[in-house]
């Protein structure tokens, strides 16, 4: 496993040299995001890299966590914001939640501004958590409802019911949350599109800041998947989804809430300012299993399981090691994550900060999409997913990666 602190003196150096691509990306503040891998058990679709029914080793892991954050690079002071995901962060109790904030704030300067996020499961909310939350500082709190048709729930393997999950809501808006955001899920097995439209008039009175709206992902071998596949679930119909989704843009944006990223919409002022930074290119660092870090042009990525990465940690290493930094790859990467944004993707920037060639190297295929009407050209010169690829941006993203 590779050391944090030589990637550190190699990232500090500017890949490319002093007048290569990076010199002129200045990005001092990472944000950091913290993989808190427990669950009570996992769902029916996840693959994530979780730790299902293992509560006990969340002592072990707050204070791994802690060993790993002091071997971050060195050249990350401040952080500019700070996630808690998983998992099911909102598991760890108050104190170790509170010692795992004190570890970072231990580590980096956090800015007084920063947006400091947390997800959550609604049966870990209570109104005496919802006050340690805001205690510790956490000014920004995502709730899984995935749902809000009982149904729907069944159909994906999650545990609760709609009424639990509206009084989350309604606990942790009473704690006075800066900003309070939902996941849902759609294009389930069985969904109708009056069902999910029922589903929207009911998130449209929840008058919440922020909505992520996923569509079912069937990867790995989950048990829907193989539930799918083995015919005893009906494999829910792509084109459907198209058209709950396309309900969806509408309805949200009624409501104030405006799309400004594939799945991810937002009142004014209520984006996700570290997710932000994944589709902006900046600066990210990772910590926990599976995390992924970008700094200065080197990525790592942890081990996916929790014993790996526990003992990459007590052995002194860091956990994970460098991919090369190939300008031509993160030029691809940085435009393809651009493209998620609504206000779509400044190329002279990507060129400024990887190198005018790993642009030019794609300038016919951009013009291609553009001529076919799959990109469309913004007024201020970015490059933009025409509304009708939005959820074929797929097929978009190969040809520029």
């Amino acid at each position: 496993m590779g050391e944090y602190r030589d990637m550190a003196a190699a990232g500090d150096a500017h890949p490319g040299g002093a007048d290569g691509p990076w010199a002129p990306w200045s990005d001092p503040d990472p944000g950091l995001y913290v993989h808190v891998p427990f669950c009570a058990r996992r769902c029916d679709y996840c693959d994530f890299a979780i730790v299902a029914g293992r509560d006990d080793l969340a002592p072990r892991f707050v204070a791994l966590v802690a060993r790993e954050l002091d071997r971050l690079p060195e050249g990350a002071v401040r952080a500019a914001s700070v996630h808690l995901g998983g998992g099911t962060p909102s598991r760890l109790p108050p104190e170790l939640l509170g010692r795992l904030l004190d570890a970072v704030r231990g580590r980096f300067e956090v800015a007084p501004d920063a947006e400091i996020g947390l997800e959550a499961n609604p049966e870990d909310v209570s109104p005496a958590r919802a006050a340690a939350w805001r205690a510790a500082g956490i000014d920004r709190v995502t709730l899984g409802l995935q749902a809000l048709d009982e149904g729907g729930l069944a159909a994906i393997g999650r545990e609760g019911t709609v009424a639990e999950g509206l009084g989350a809501l309604a606990t942790l808006r009473a704690a006075g949350f800066v900003s309070l955001g939902v996941d849902l899920i759609f294009g389930r097995p069985g969904q109708t599109m009056e069902g999910w439209l029922r589903e929207l008039e009911r998130l449209a009175e929840l008058d919440v800041d922020h909505v992520s709206l996923y569509a079912l992902e069937l990867d790995g071998r989950t048990p829907l998947v193989r539930a799918i596949e083995g015919g005893t679930v009906p494999r829910p119909d792509p084109d459907l989804a198209a058209e709950m989704y396309a309900a969806a843009v509408e309805r949200l944006a009624a409501r104030g809430l405006r799309r400004y990223e594939i799945s991810n919409f937002a009142r004014p002022g209520h984006e996700s300012r570290h997710n932000l930074r994944y589709w902006t290119d900046e600066s990210y660092l990772g910590v926990g299993p599976s995390a992924a870090s970008y700094w200065r042009g080197a990525r790592w990525t942890a081990p996916r399981g929790f014993g790996a990465w526990a003992r990459a940690i007590e052995r002194g290493a860091g956990a994970g090691d460098p991919e090369p930094w190939v300008p031509d790859r993160r030029a691809g990467e940085a435009i393809v994550l651009g493209l998620r944004l609504d206000r779509g993707v400044d190329l002279g920037r990507v060129a400024r900060r990887h190198g005018r060639a790993a642009v030019d190297a794609r300038r016919d295929a951009i013009a291609r999409h553009l001529a076919a009407g799959a990109l469309v050209r913004q007024p201020d010169g970015r490059i933009a997913l025409a509304e009708s690829s939005r959820l074929i941006a797929d097929e978009v993203f190969v040809d520029l990666l």
